[in-house]
């Protein structure tokens, strides 16, 4: 990720729609606005829409989530985990409080999870892809009445907008935001993780909070595969981590 062009983009978002000063600093992989960890998960566009499905009615009766994601080799399985089970909290509206997974070494991860609901939460995870490649997930819930996905119902791959092709091959564009031209997806999402931050749409503490139980569990799915046994969380008294966050009104 771009850190020096991220901050830009940043920096034009809060001078048009205004914010407090702050910019997105990387830990570990990891980006941050100060002392709070970026959950740009919950930013995007598919997820919002989601999330809204599981709220408005559209979803009655959320009971399966069905999740996977794959990226290069050299990519952190755990960190990539820990992103889903939060997104799985999120979408879920509740706490991941038992995990069970099987592993292949750092290449594969095969994770059941069970929320405090009882929603039922299934994540695959692979960092085999080639290097150089973008990587791709996929967000399926399965409901009472309904099925929703962030993909088409005929691909497990996402769709580009815009394919250009020469002599070296072929370069392909997905527009997902009219504002931050030049950025990559992540970095797109972190940018307005930390813009939603700073306009106090998000609240740091929460998600301080959400970023911490996503990696406890994400250490335990680990845990549970060398001991070959499920791993509970206990859920404690707090705020709720999983509510919606107010979508930016121009984009």
């Amino acid at each position: 990720m771009n850190i020096k062009k991220m901050n830009k983009g940043l920096d034009f978002l809060r001078t048009k729609y205004g914010a407090a000063k702050g910019e997105i600093t990387l830990k570990d992989g990891h980006c941050y606005v100060g002392a709070t960890p970026l959950l740009p998960g919950r930013m995007e566009r598919k997820i919002v829409e989601l999330k809204k499905m599981t709220e408005n009615g559209t979803l009655e009766g959320v009971s399966t989530l069905r999740f996977a994601a794959f990226a290069p080799k050299g990519t952190d399985p755990q960190a990539m985990l820990a992103k889903e089970l939060d997104l799985a909290a999120y979408l879920g509206a509740s706490d991941v409080v038992r995990v069970f997974a099987v592993a292949s070494g750092k290449l594969a991860i095969n994770v059941l999870a069970k929320l405090a609901n009882d929603v039922n939460v299934s994540v695959e995870i692979g960092t085999g892809l080639p290097k150089g490649e973008l990587g791709y997930d996929r967000h399926e819930i399965i409901a009472k009445r309904g099925v929703a996905c962030d993909q088409t119902v005929d691909t497990h791959t996402p769709h580009a907008s815009i394919r250009c092709w020469d002599a070296n091959g072929a370069v392909e564009y997905t527009d997902v935001d009219t504002e931050l031209f030049g950025l990559t997806y992540e970095e797109i999402w972190n940018v307005r993780a930390a813009f939603a931050l700073l306009q106090k749409r998000a609240d740091a503490k929460i998600w301080k909070s959400a970023w911490a139980k996503a990696v406890k569990a994400s250490s335990l799915a680990f845990e549970s595969d060398k001991k070959k046994a499920a791993k509970t969380i206990a859920v404690k008294k707090g705020p709720n981590t999983n509510e919606s966050i107010k979508v930016a009104e121009v984009r």
